[in-house]
């Protein structure tokens, strides 16, 4: 029997109602409030970000919120542990703070605040995902957004002369940020999807592509009597093991290493597929659906977790990811209810329900035809 060798904690959300009335209302202060200024100014606001963003990527380089999590330190002292420039570092500090990231005390020191934390490694944070999303590569990548927006063609192949995934697998330092990354993501869907889904009614869920299995772990953790089959390729899952006994969960998951290409592993009655078909193409799609499809019991269920683009005009997160997809994926894309209900009838499935979270994902419930 294994241990947990640290508290875990999982809180449960409020509903989805709630958050999305809240939402309804921030969205239309900031459209009144915009309204009121001239639409020069309002674009201007936007292009600020340009700015902002480097910043944050060099804190979370700097570790600077790591730093501060024992206490207040003086600009000295953290130029003095970081290697960095005073002043320059001064100047960065002061914008982030200035932006509600991070606080500059009447003293001078600089201490973390709500913003901040959400840099330092562990529960809850962003860092490798900002070290990933706003690094060199993406940078260099989005530089050439308009060869997409003109050819359609892969502009990872073209700046890089190759798919991504055969660049991280020849750059390990990518590799890791690239991973950590999505270790973060399957981190911040945890409670939302615990929050919206009952995984009790299930018996065994497999997780597939579930990289270092921290999702499957926490549905695992909550639901004592549940199993788990953790799939993904074998370099995806060597820190699994230390994240299976951190959750005391490591006797009931089995790890099997393979690729959703060839074959997915029986013996599941809940199909898991956290942000895996947005990175392909229809036809790929189809073919990771299919093997899926294949190894699913007459009453089982898959459920994708996947951005659901509303087909409006009004704001959406999923748009704007769409457009990082567009930019490092060959054919990865998020789609609307519509784009999911004609994939998945060409699979030989049928999307049974859209459940909306607090998050900006939806878990889409999937049964055969």
């Amino acid at each position: 029997m294994t241990t947990i060798t640290e508290k875990i904690t999982i809180r449960k959300l409020p509903p989805v109602w709630f958050i999305r009335g809240i939402s309804a209302i921030r969205s239309s202060l900031l459209f009144l409030n915009r309204k009121m200024f001239p639409a020069n100014v309002v674009l201007y606001e936007y292009f600020q970000y340009f700015w902002l963003l480097p910043c944050i990527r060099v804190a979370a380089e700097l570790d600077i919120a790591g730093l501060l999590k024992k206490g207040p330190l003086t600009l000295a002292e953290l130029s003095e542990m970081t290697g960095s420039h005073s002043d320059s570092l001064g100047r960065m500090l002061r914008a982030l703070a200035g932006c509600g990231i991070f606080r500059q005390r009447k003293d001078g020191r600089y201490s973390n605040n709500a913003m901040s934390r959400s840099l330092i490694d562990g529960k809850g944070s962003l860092r490798y995902m900002i070290l990933h999303h706003l690094g060199p590569v993406n940078w260099n990548l989005f530089s050439q957004l308009s060869y997409k927006v003109k050819t359609g063609e892969d502009i990872f192949s073209k700046v890089y002369g190759k798919h991504i995934y055969d660049y991280l697998a020849e750059d390990k330092n990518e590799s890791f940020l690239f991973d950590h990354s999505m270790t973060d993501l399957s981190e911040m869907a945890v409670e939302p999807m615990l929050s919206a889904y009952n995984f009790s009614n299930a018996s065994t869920i497999a997780d597939i592509g579930g990289g270092e299995g921290i999702l499957l772990s926490s549905i695992l953790y909550t639901n004592k009597k549940l199993k788990g089959i953790l799939f993904d390729l074998p370099e995806a899952t060597v820190q699994s093991p230390a994240i299976l006994e951190k959750f005391g969960v490591s006797d009931r998951i089995e790890v099997i290493p393979g690729s959703f290409f060839d074959k997915v592993p029986a013996g599941a009655d809940l199909y898991l597929l956290k942000n895996i078909v947005h990175n392909w193409s229809d036809d790929d799609s189809l073919k990771i659906l299919g093997r899926v499809r294949d190894v699913l019991p007459d009453k089982g269920k898959i459920l994708l977790v996947e951005m659901v683009i509303e087909e409006d005009n009004r704001p959406s997160f999923g748009k704007l990811i769409d457009i990082q997809m567009m930019a490092v994926m060959r054919d990865g894309r998020e789609r609307t209810k519509k784009e999911f209900d004609e994939l998945l009838r060409k699979a030989g499935l049928k999307l049974n329900r859209v459940i909306p979270t607090i998050a900006p994902f939806s878990l889409i419930e999937v049964v055969k035809q």
